[in-house]
């Protein structure tokens, strides 16, 4: 029952990140954690982002902007280094249920001031004159930031897609640039919980492989459905999806977590 539920979780969720270029990892996320502990469900789940995420590159191949992508892995490899070392210094290392206690007590605080952050960037205005891809440095920054929090918060879509819109990335070329950007940091994210001994990919293996097809077949449907949305109508429909996941994040997962409660939990 529970693989034919995230099977179905991630075609739905692949899709609609195959239109709008997020929002999908974050549901999948969502629906994991109402049937798998947090040390479970992050490293599964940075699986199977893994492949939906390499599938929308490969679908969007051509509209990569790749000083963008290199801009953001200047960040993505020591963030992700230094919180592998936080963590491997808590002790995680060869508990997965560690991460729980270490981690996932301050998780909704974290969440908190990323919801927050989200709902900010949305409503304030674009700047005047706009910096050109490849150019700047909040791009890296942000992969500092994405790759540090990945280990700990999951779903980091969300993070990185704000600054994205105020760059005037549009359609194709979001969608691939920021799909590579997560690619790298999923890709680091289950490297380092390799290395700490908090993953066994032959356990999740009977799960994270009709995940991954999902994915990719979620991945082309959407690419097809977007040939059909405009450019004005996608960015009406990314500044929705910012707001929702902006107040999902800080409200469901980061307010009503810190004060122990949940929507729903869902026993396996």
């Amino acid at each position: 029952m529970i693989i034919i539920i995230l099977t179905l979780a991630a075609l739905v969720t692949a899709t609609i990140s195959g239109i709008i270029g997020m929002g999908g990892g974050i549901l999948l996320l969502a629906v994991m954690f109402g049937f798998m502990a947090h040390a479970e469900a992050i490293p599964l789940h940075g699986a199977a982002q893994l492949v939906s995420n390499g599938s929308r590159v490969v679908a969007y191949w051509s509209a990569v902007d790749w000083k963008t992508v290199g801009q953001f892995f200047m960040g993505t490899l020591p963030g992700v280094a230094v919180a592998g070392l936080i963590l491997w210094m808590l002790g995680v290392s060869g508990e997965p249920g560690a991460a729980d206690t270490s981690v996932g007590s301050a998780e909704p605080y974290l969440k908190i001031v990323i919801g927050l952050y989200i709902l900010v960037v949305v409503v304030l205005p674009k700047p005047k004159k706009t910096v050109r891809p490849g150019h700047g440095y909040d791009f890296t920054l942000l992969g500092f930031v994405a790759g540090a929090a990945s280990l700990t918060v999951g779903a980091t879509g969300p993070l990185i897609a704000p600054l994205f819109a105020h760059r005037n990335f549009v359609k194709e070329h979001l969608i691939a640039t920021k799909a590579i950007c997560q690619v790298s940091t999923h890709a680091l994210k289950i490297i380092a919980f390799a290395a700490l001994g908090t993953i066994e990919f032959m356990e999740f293996s009977s799960l994270l492989i009709p995940m991954s097809i999902a994915a990719v077949i979620g991945t082309f449907l959407g690419k097809r459905i977007l040939r059909h949305v405009s450019r004005e109508a996608f960015v009406k429909l990314y500044r929705v999806a910012l707001t929702v996941a902006g107040t999902k994040v800080l409200i469901v997962d980061g307010l009503l977590k810190a004060v122990g409660w949940t929507f729903f939990e869902i026993s396996p």
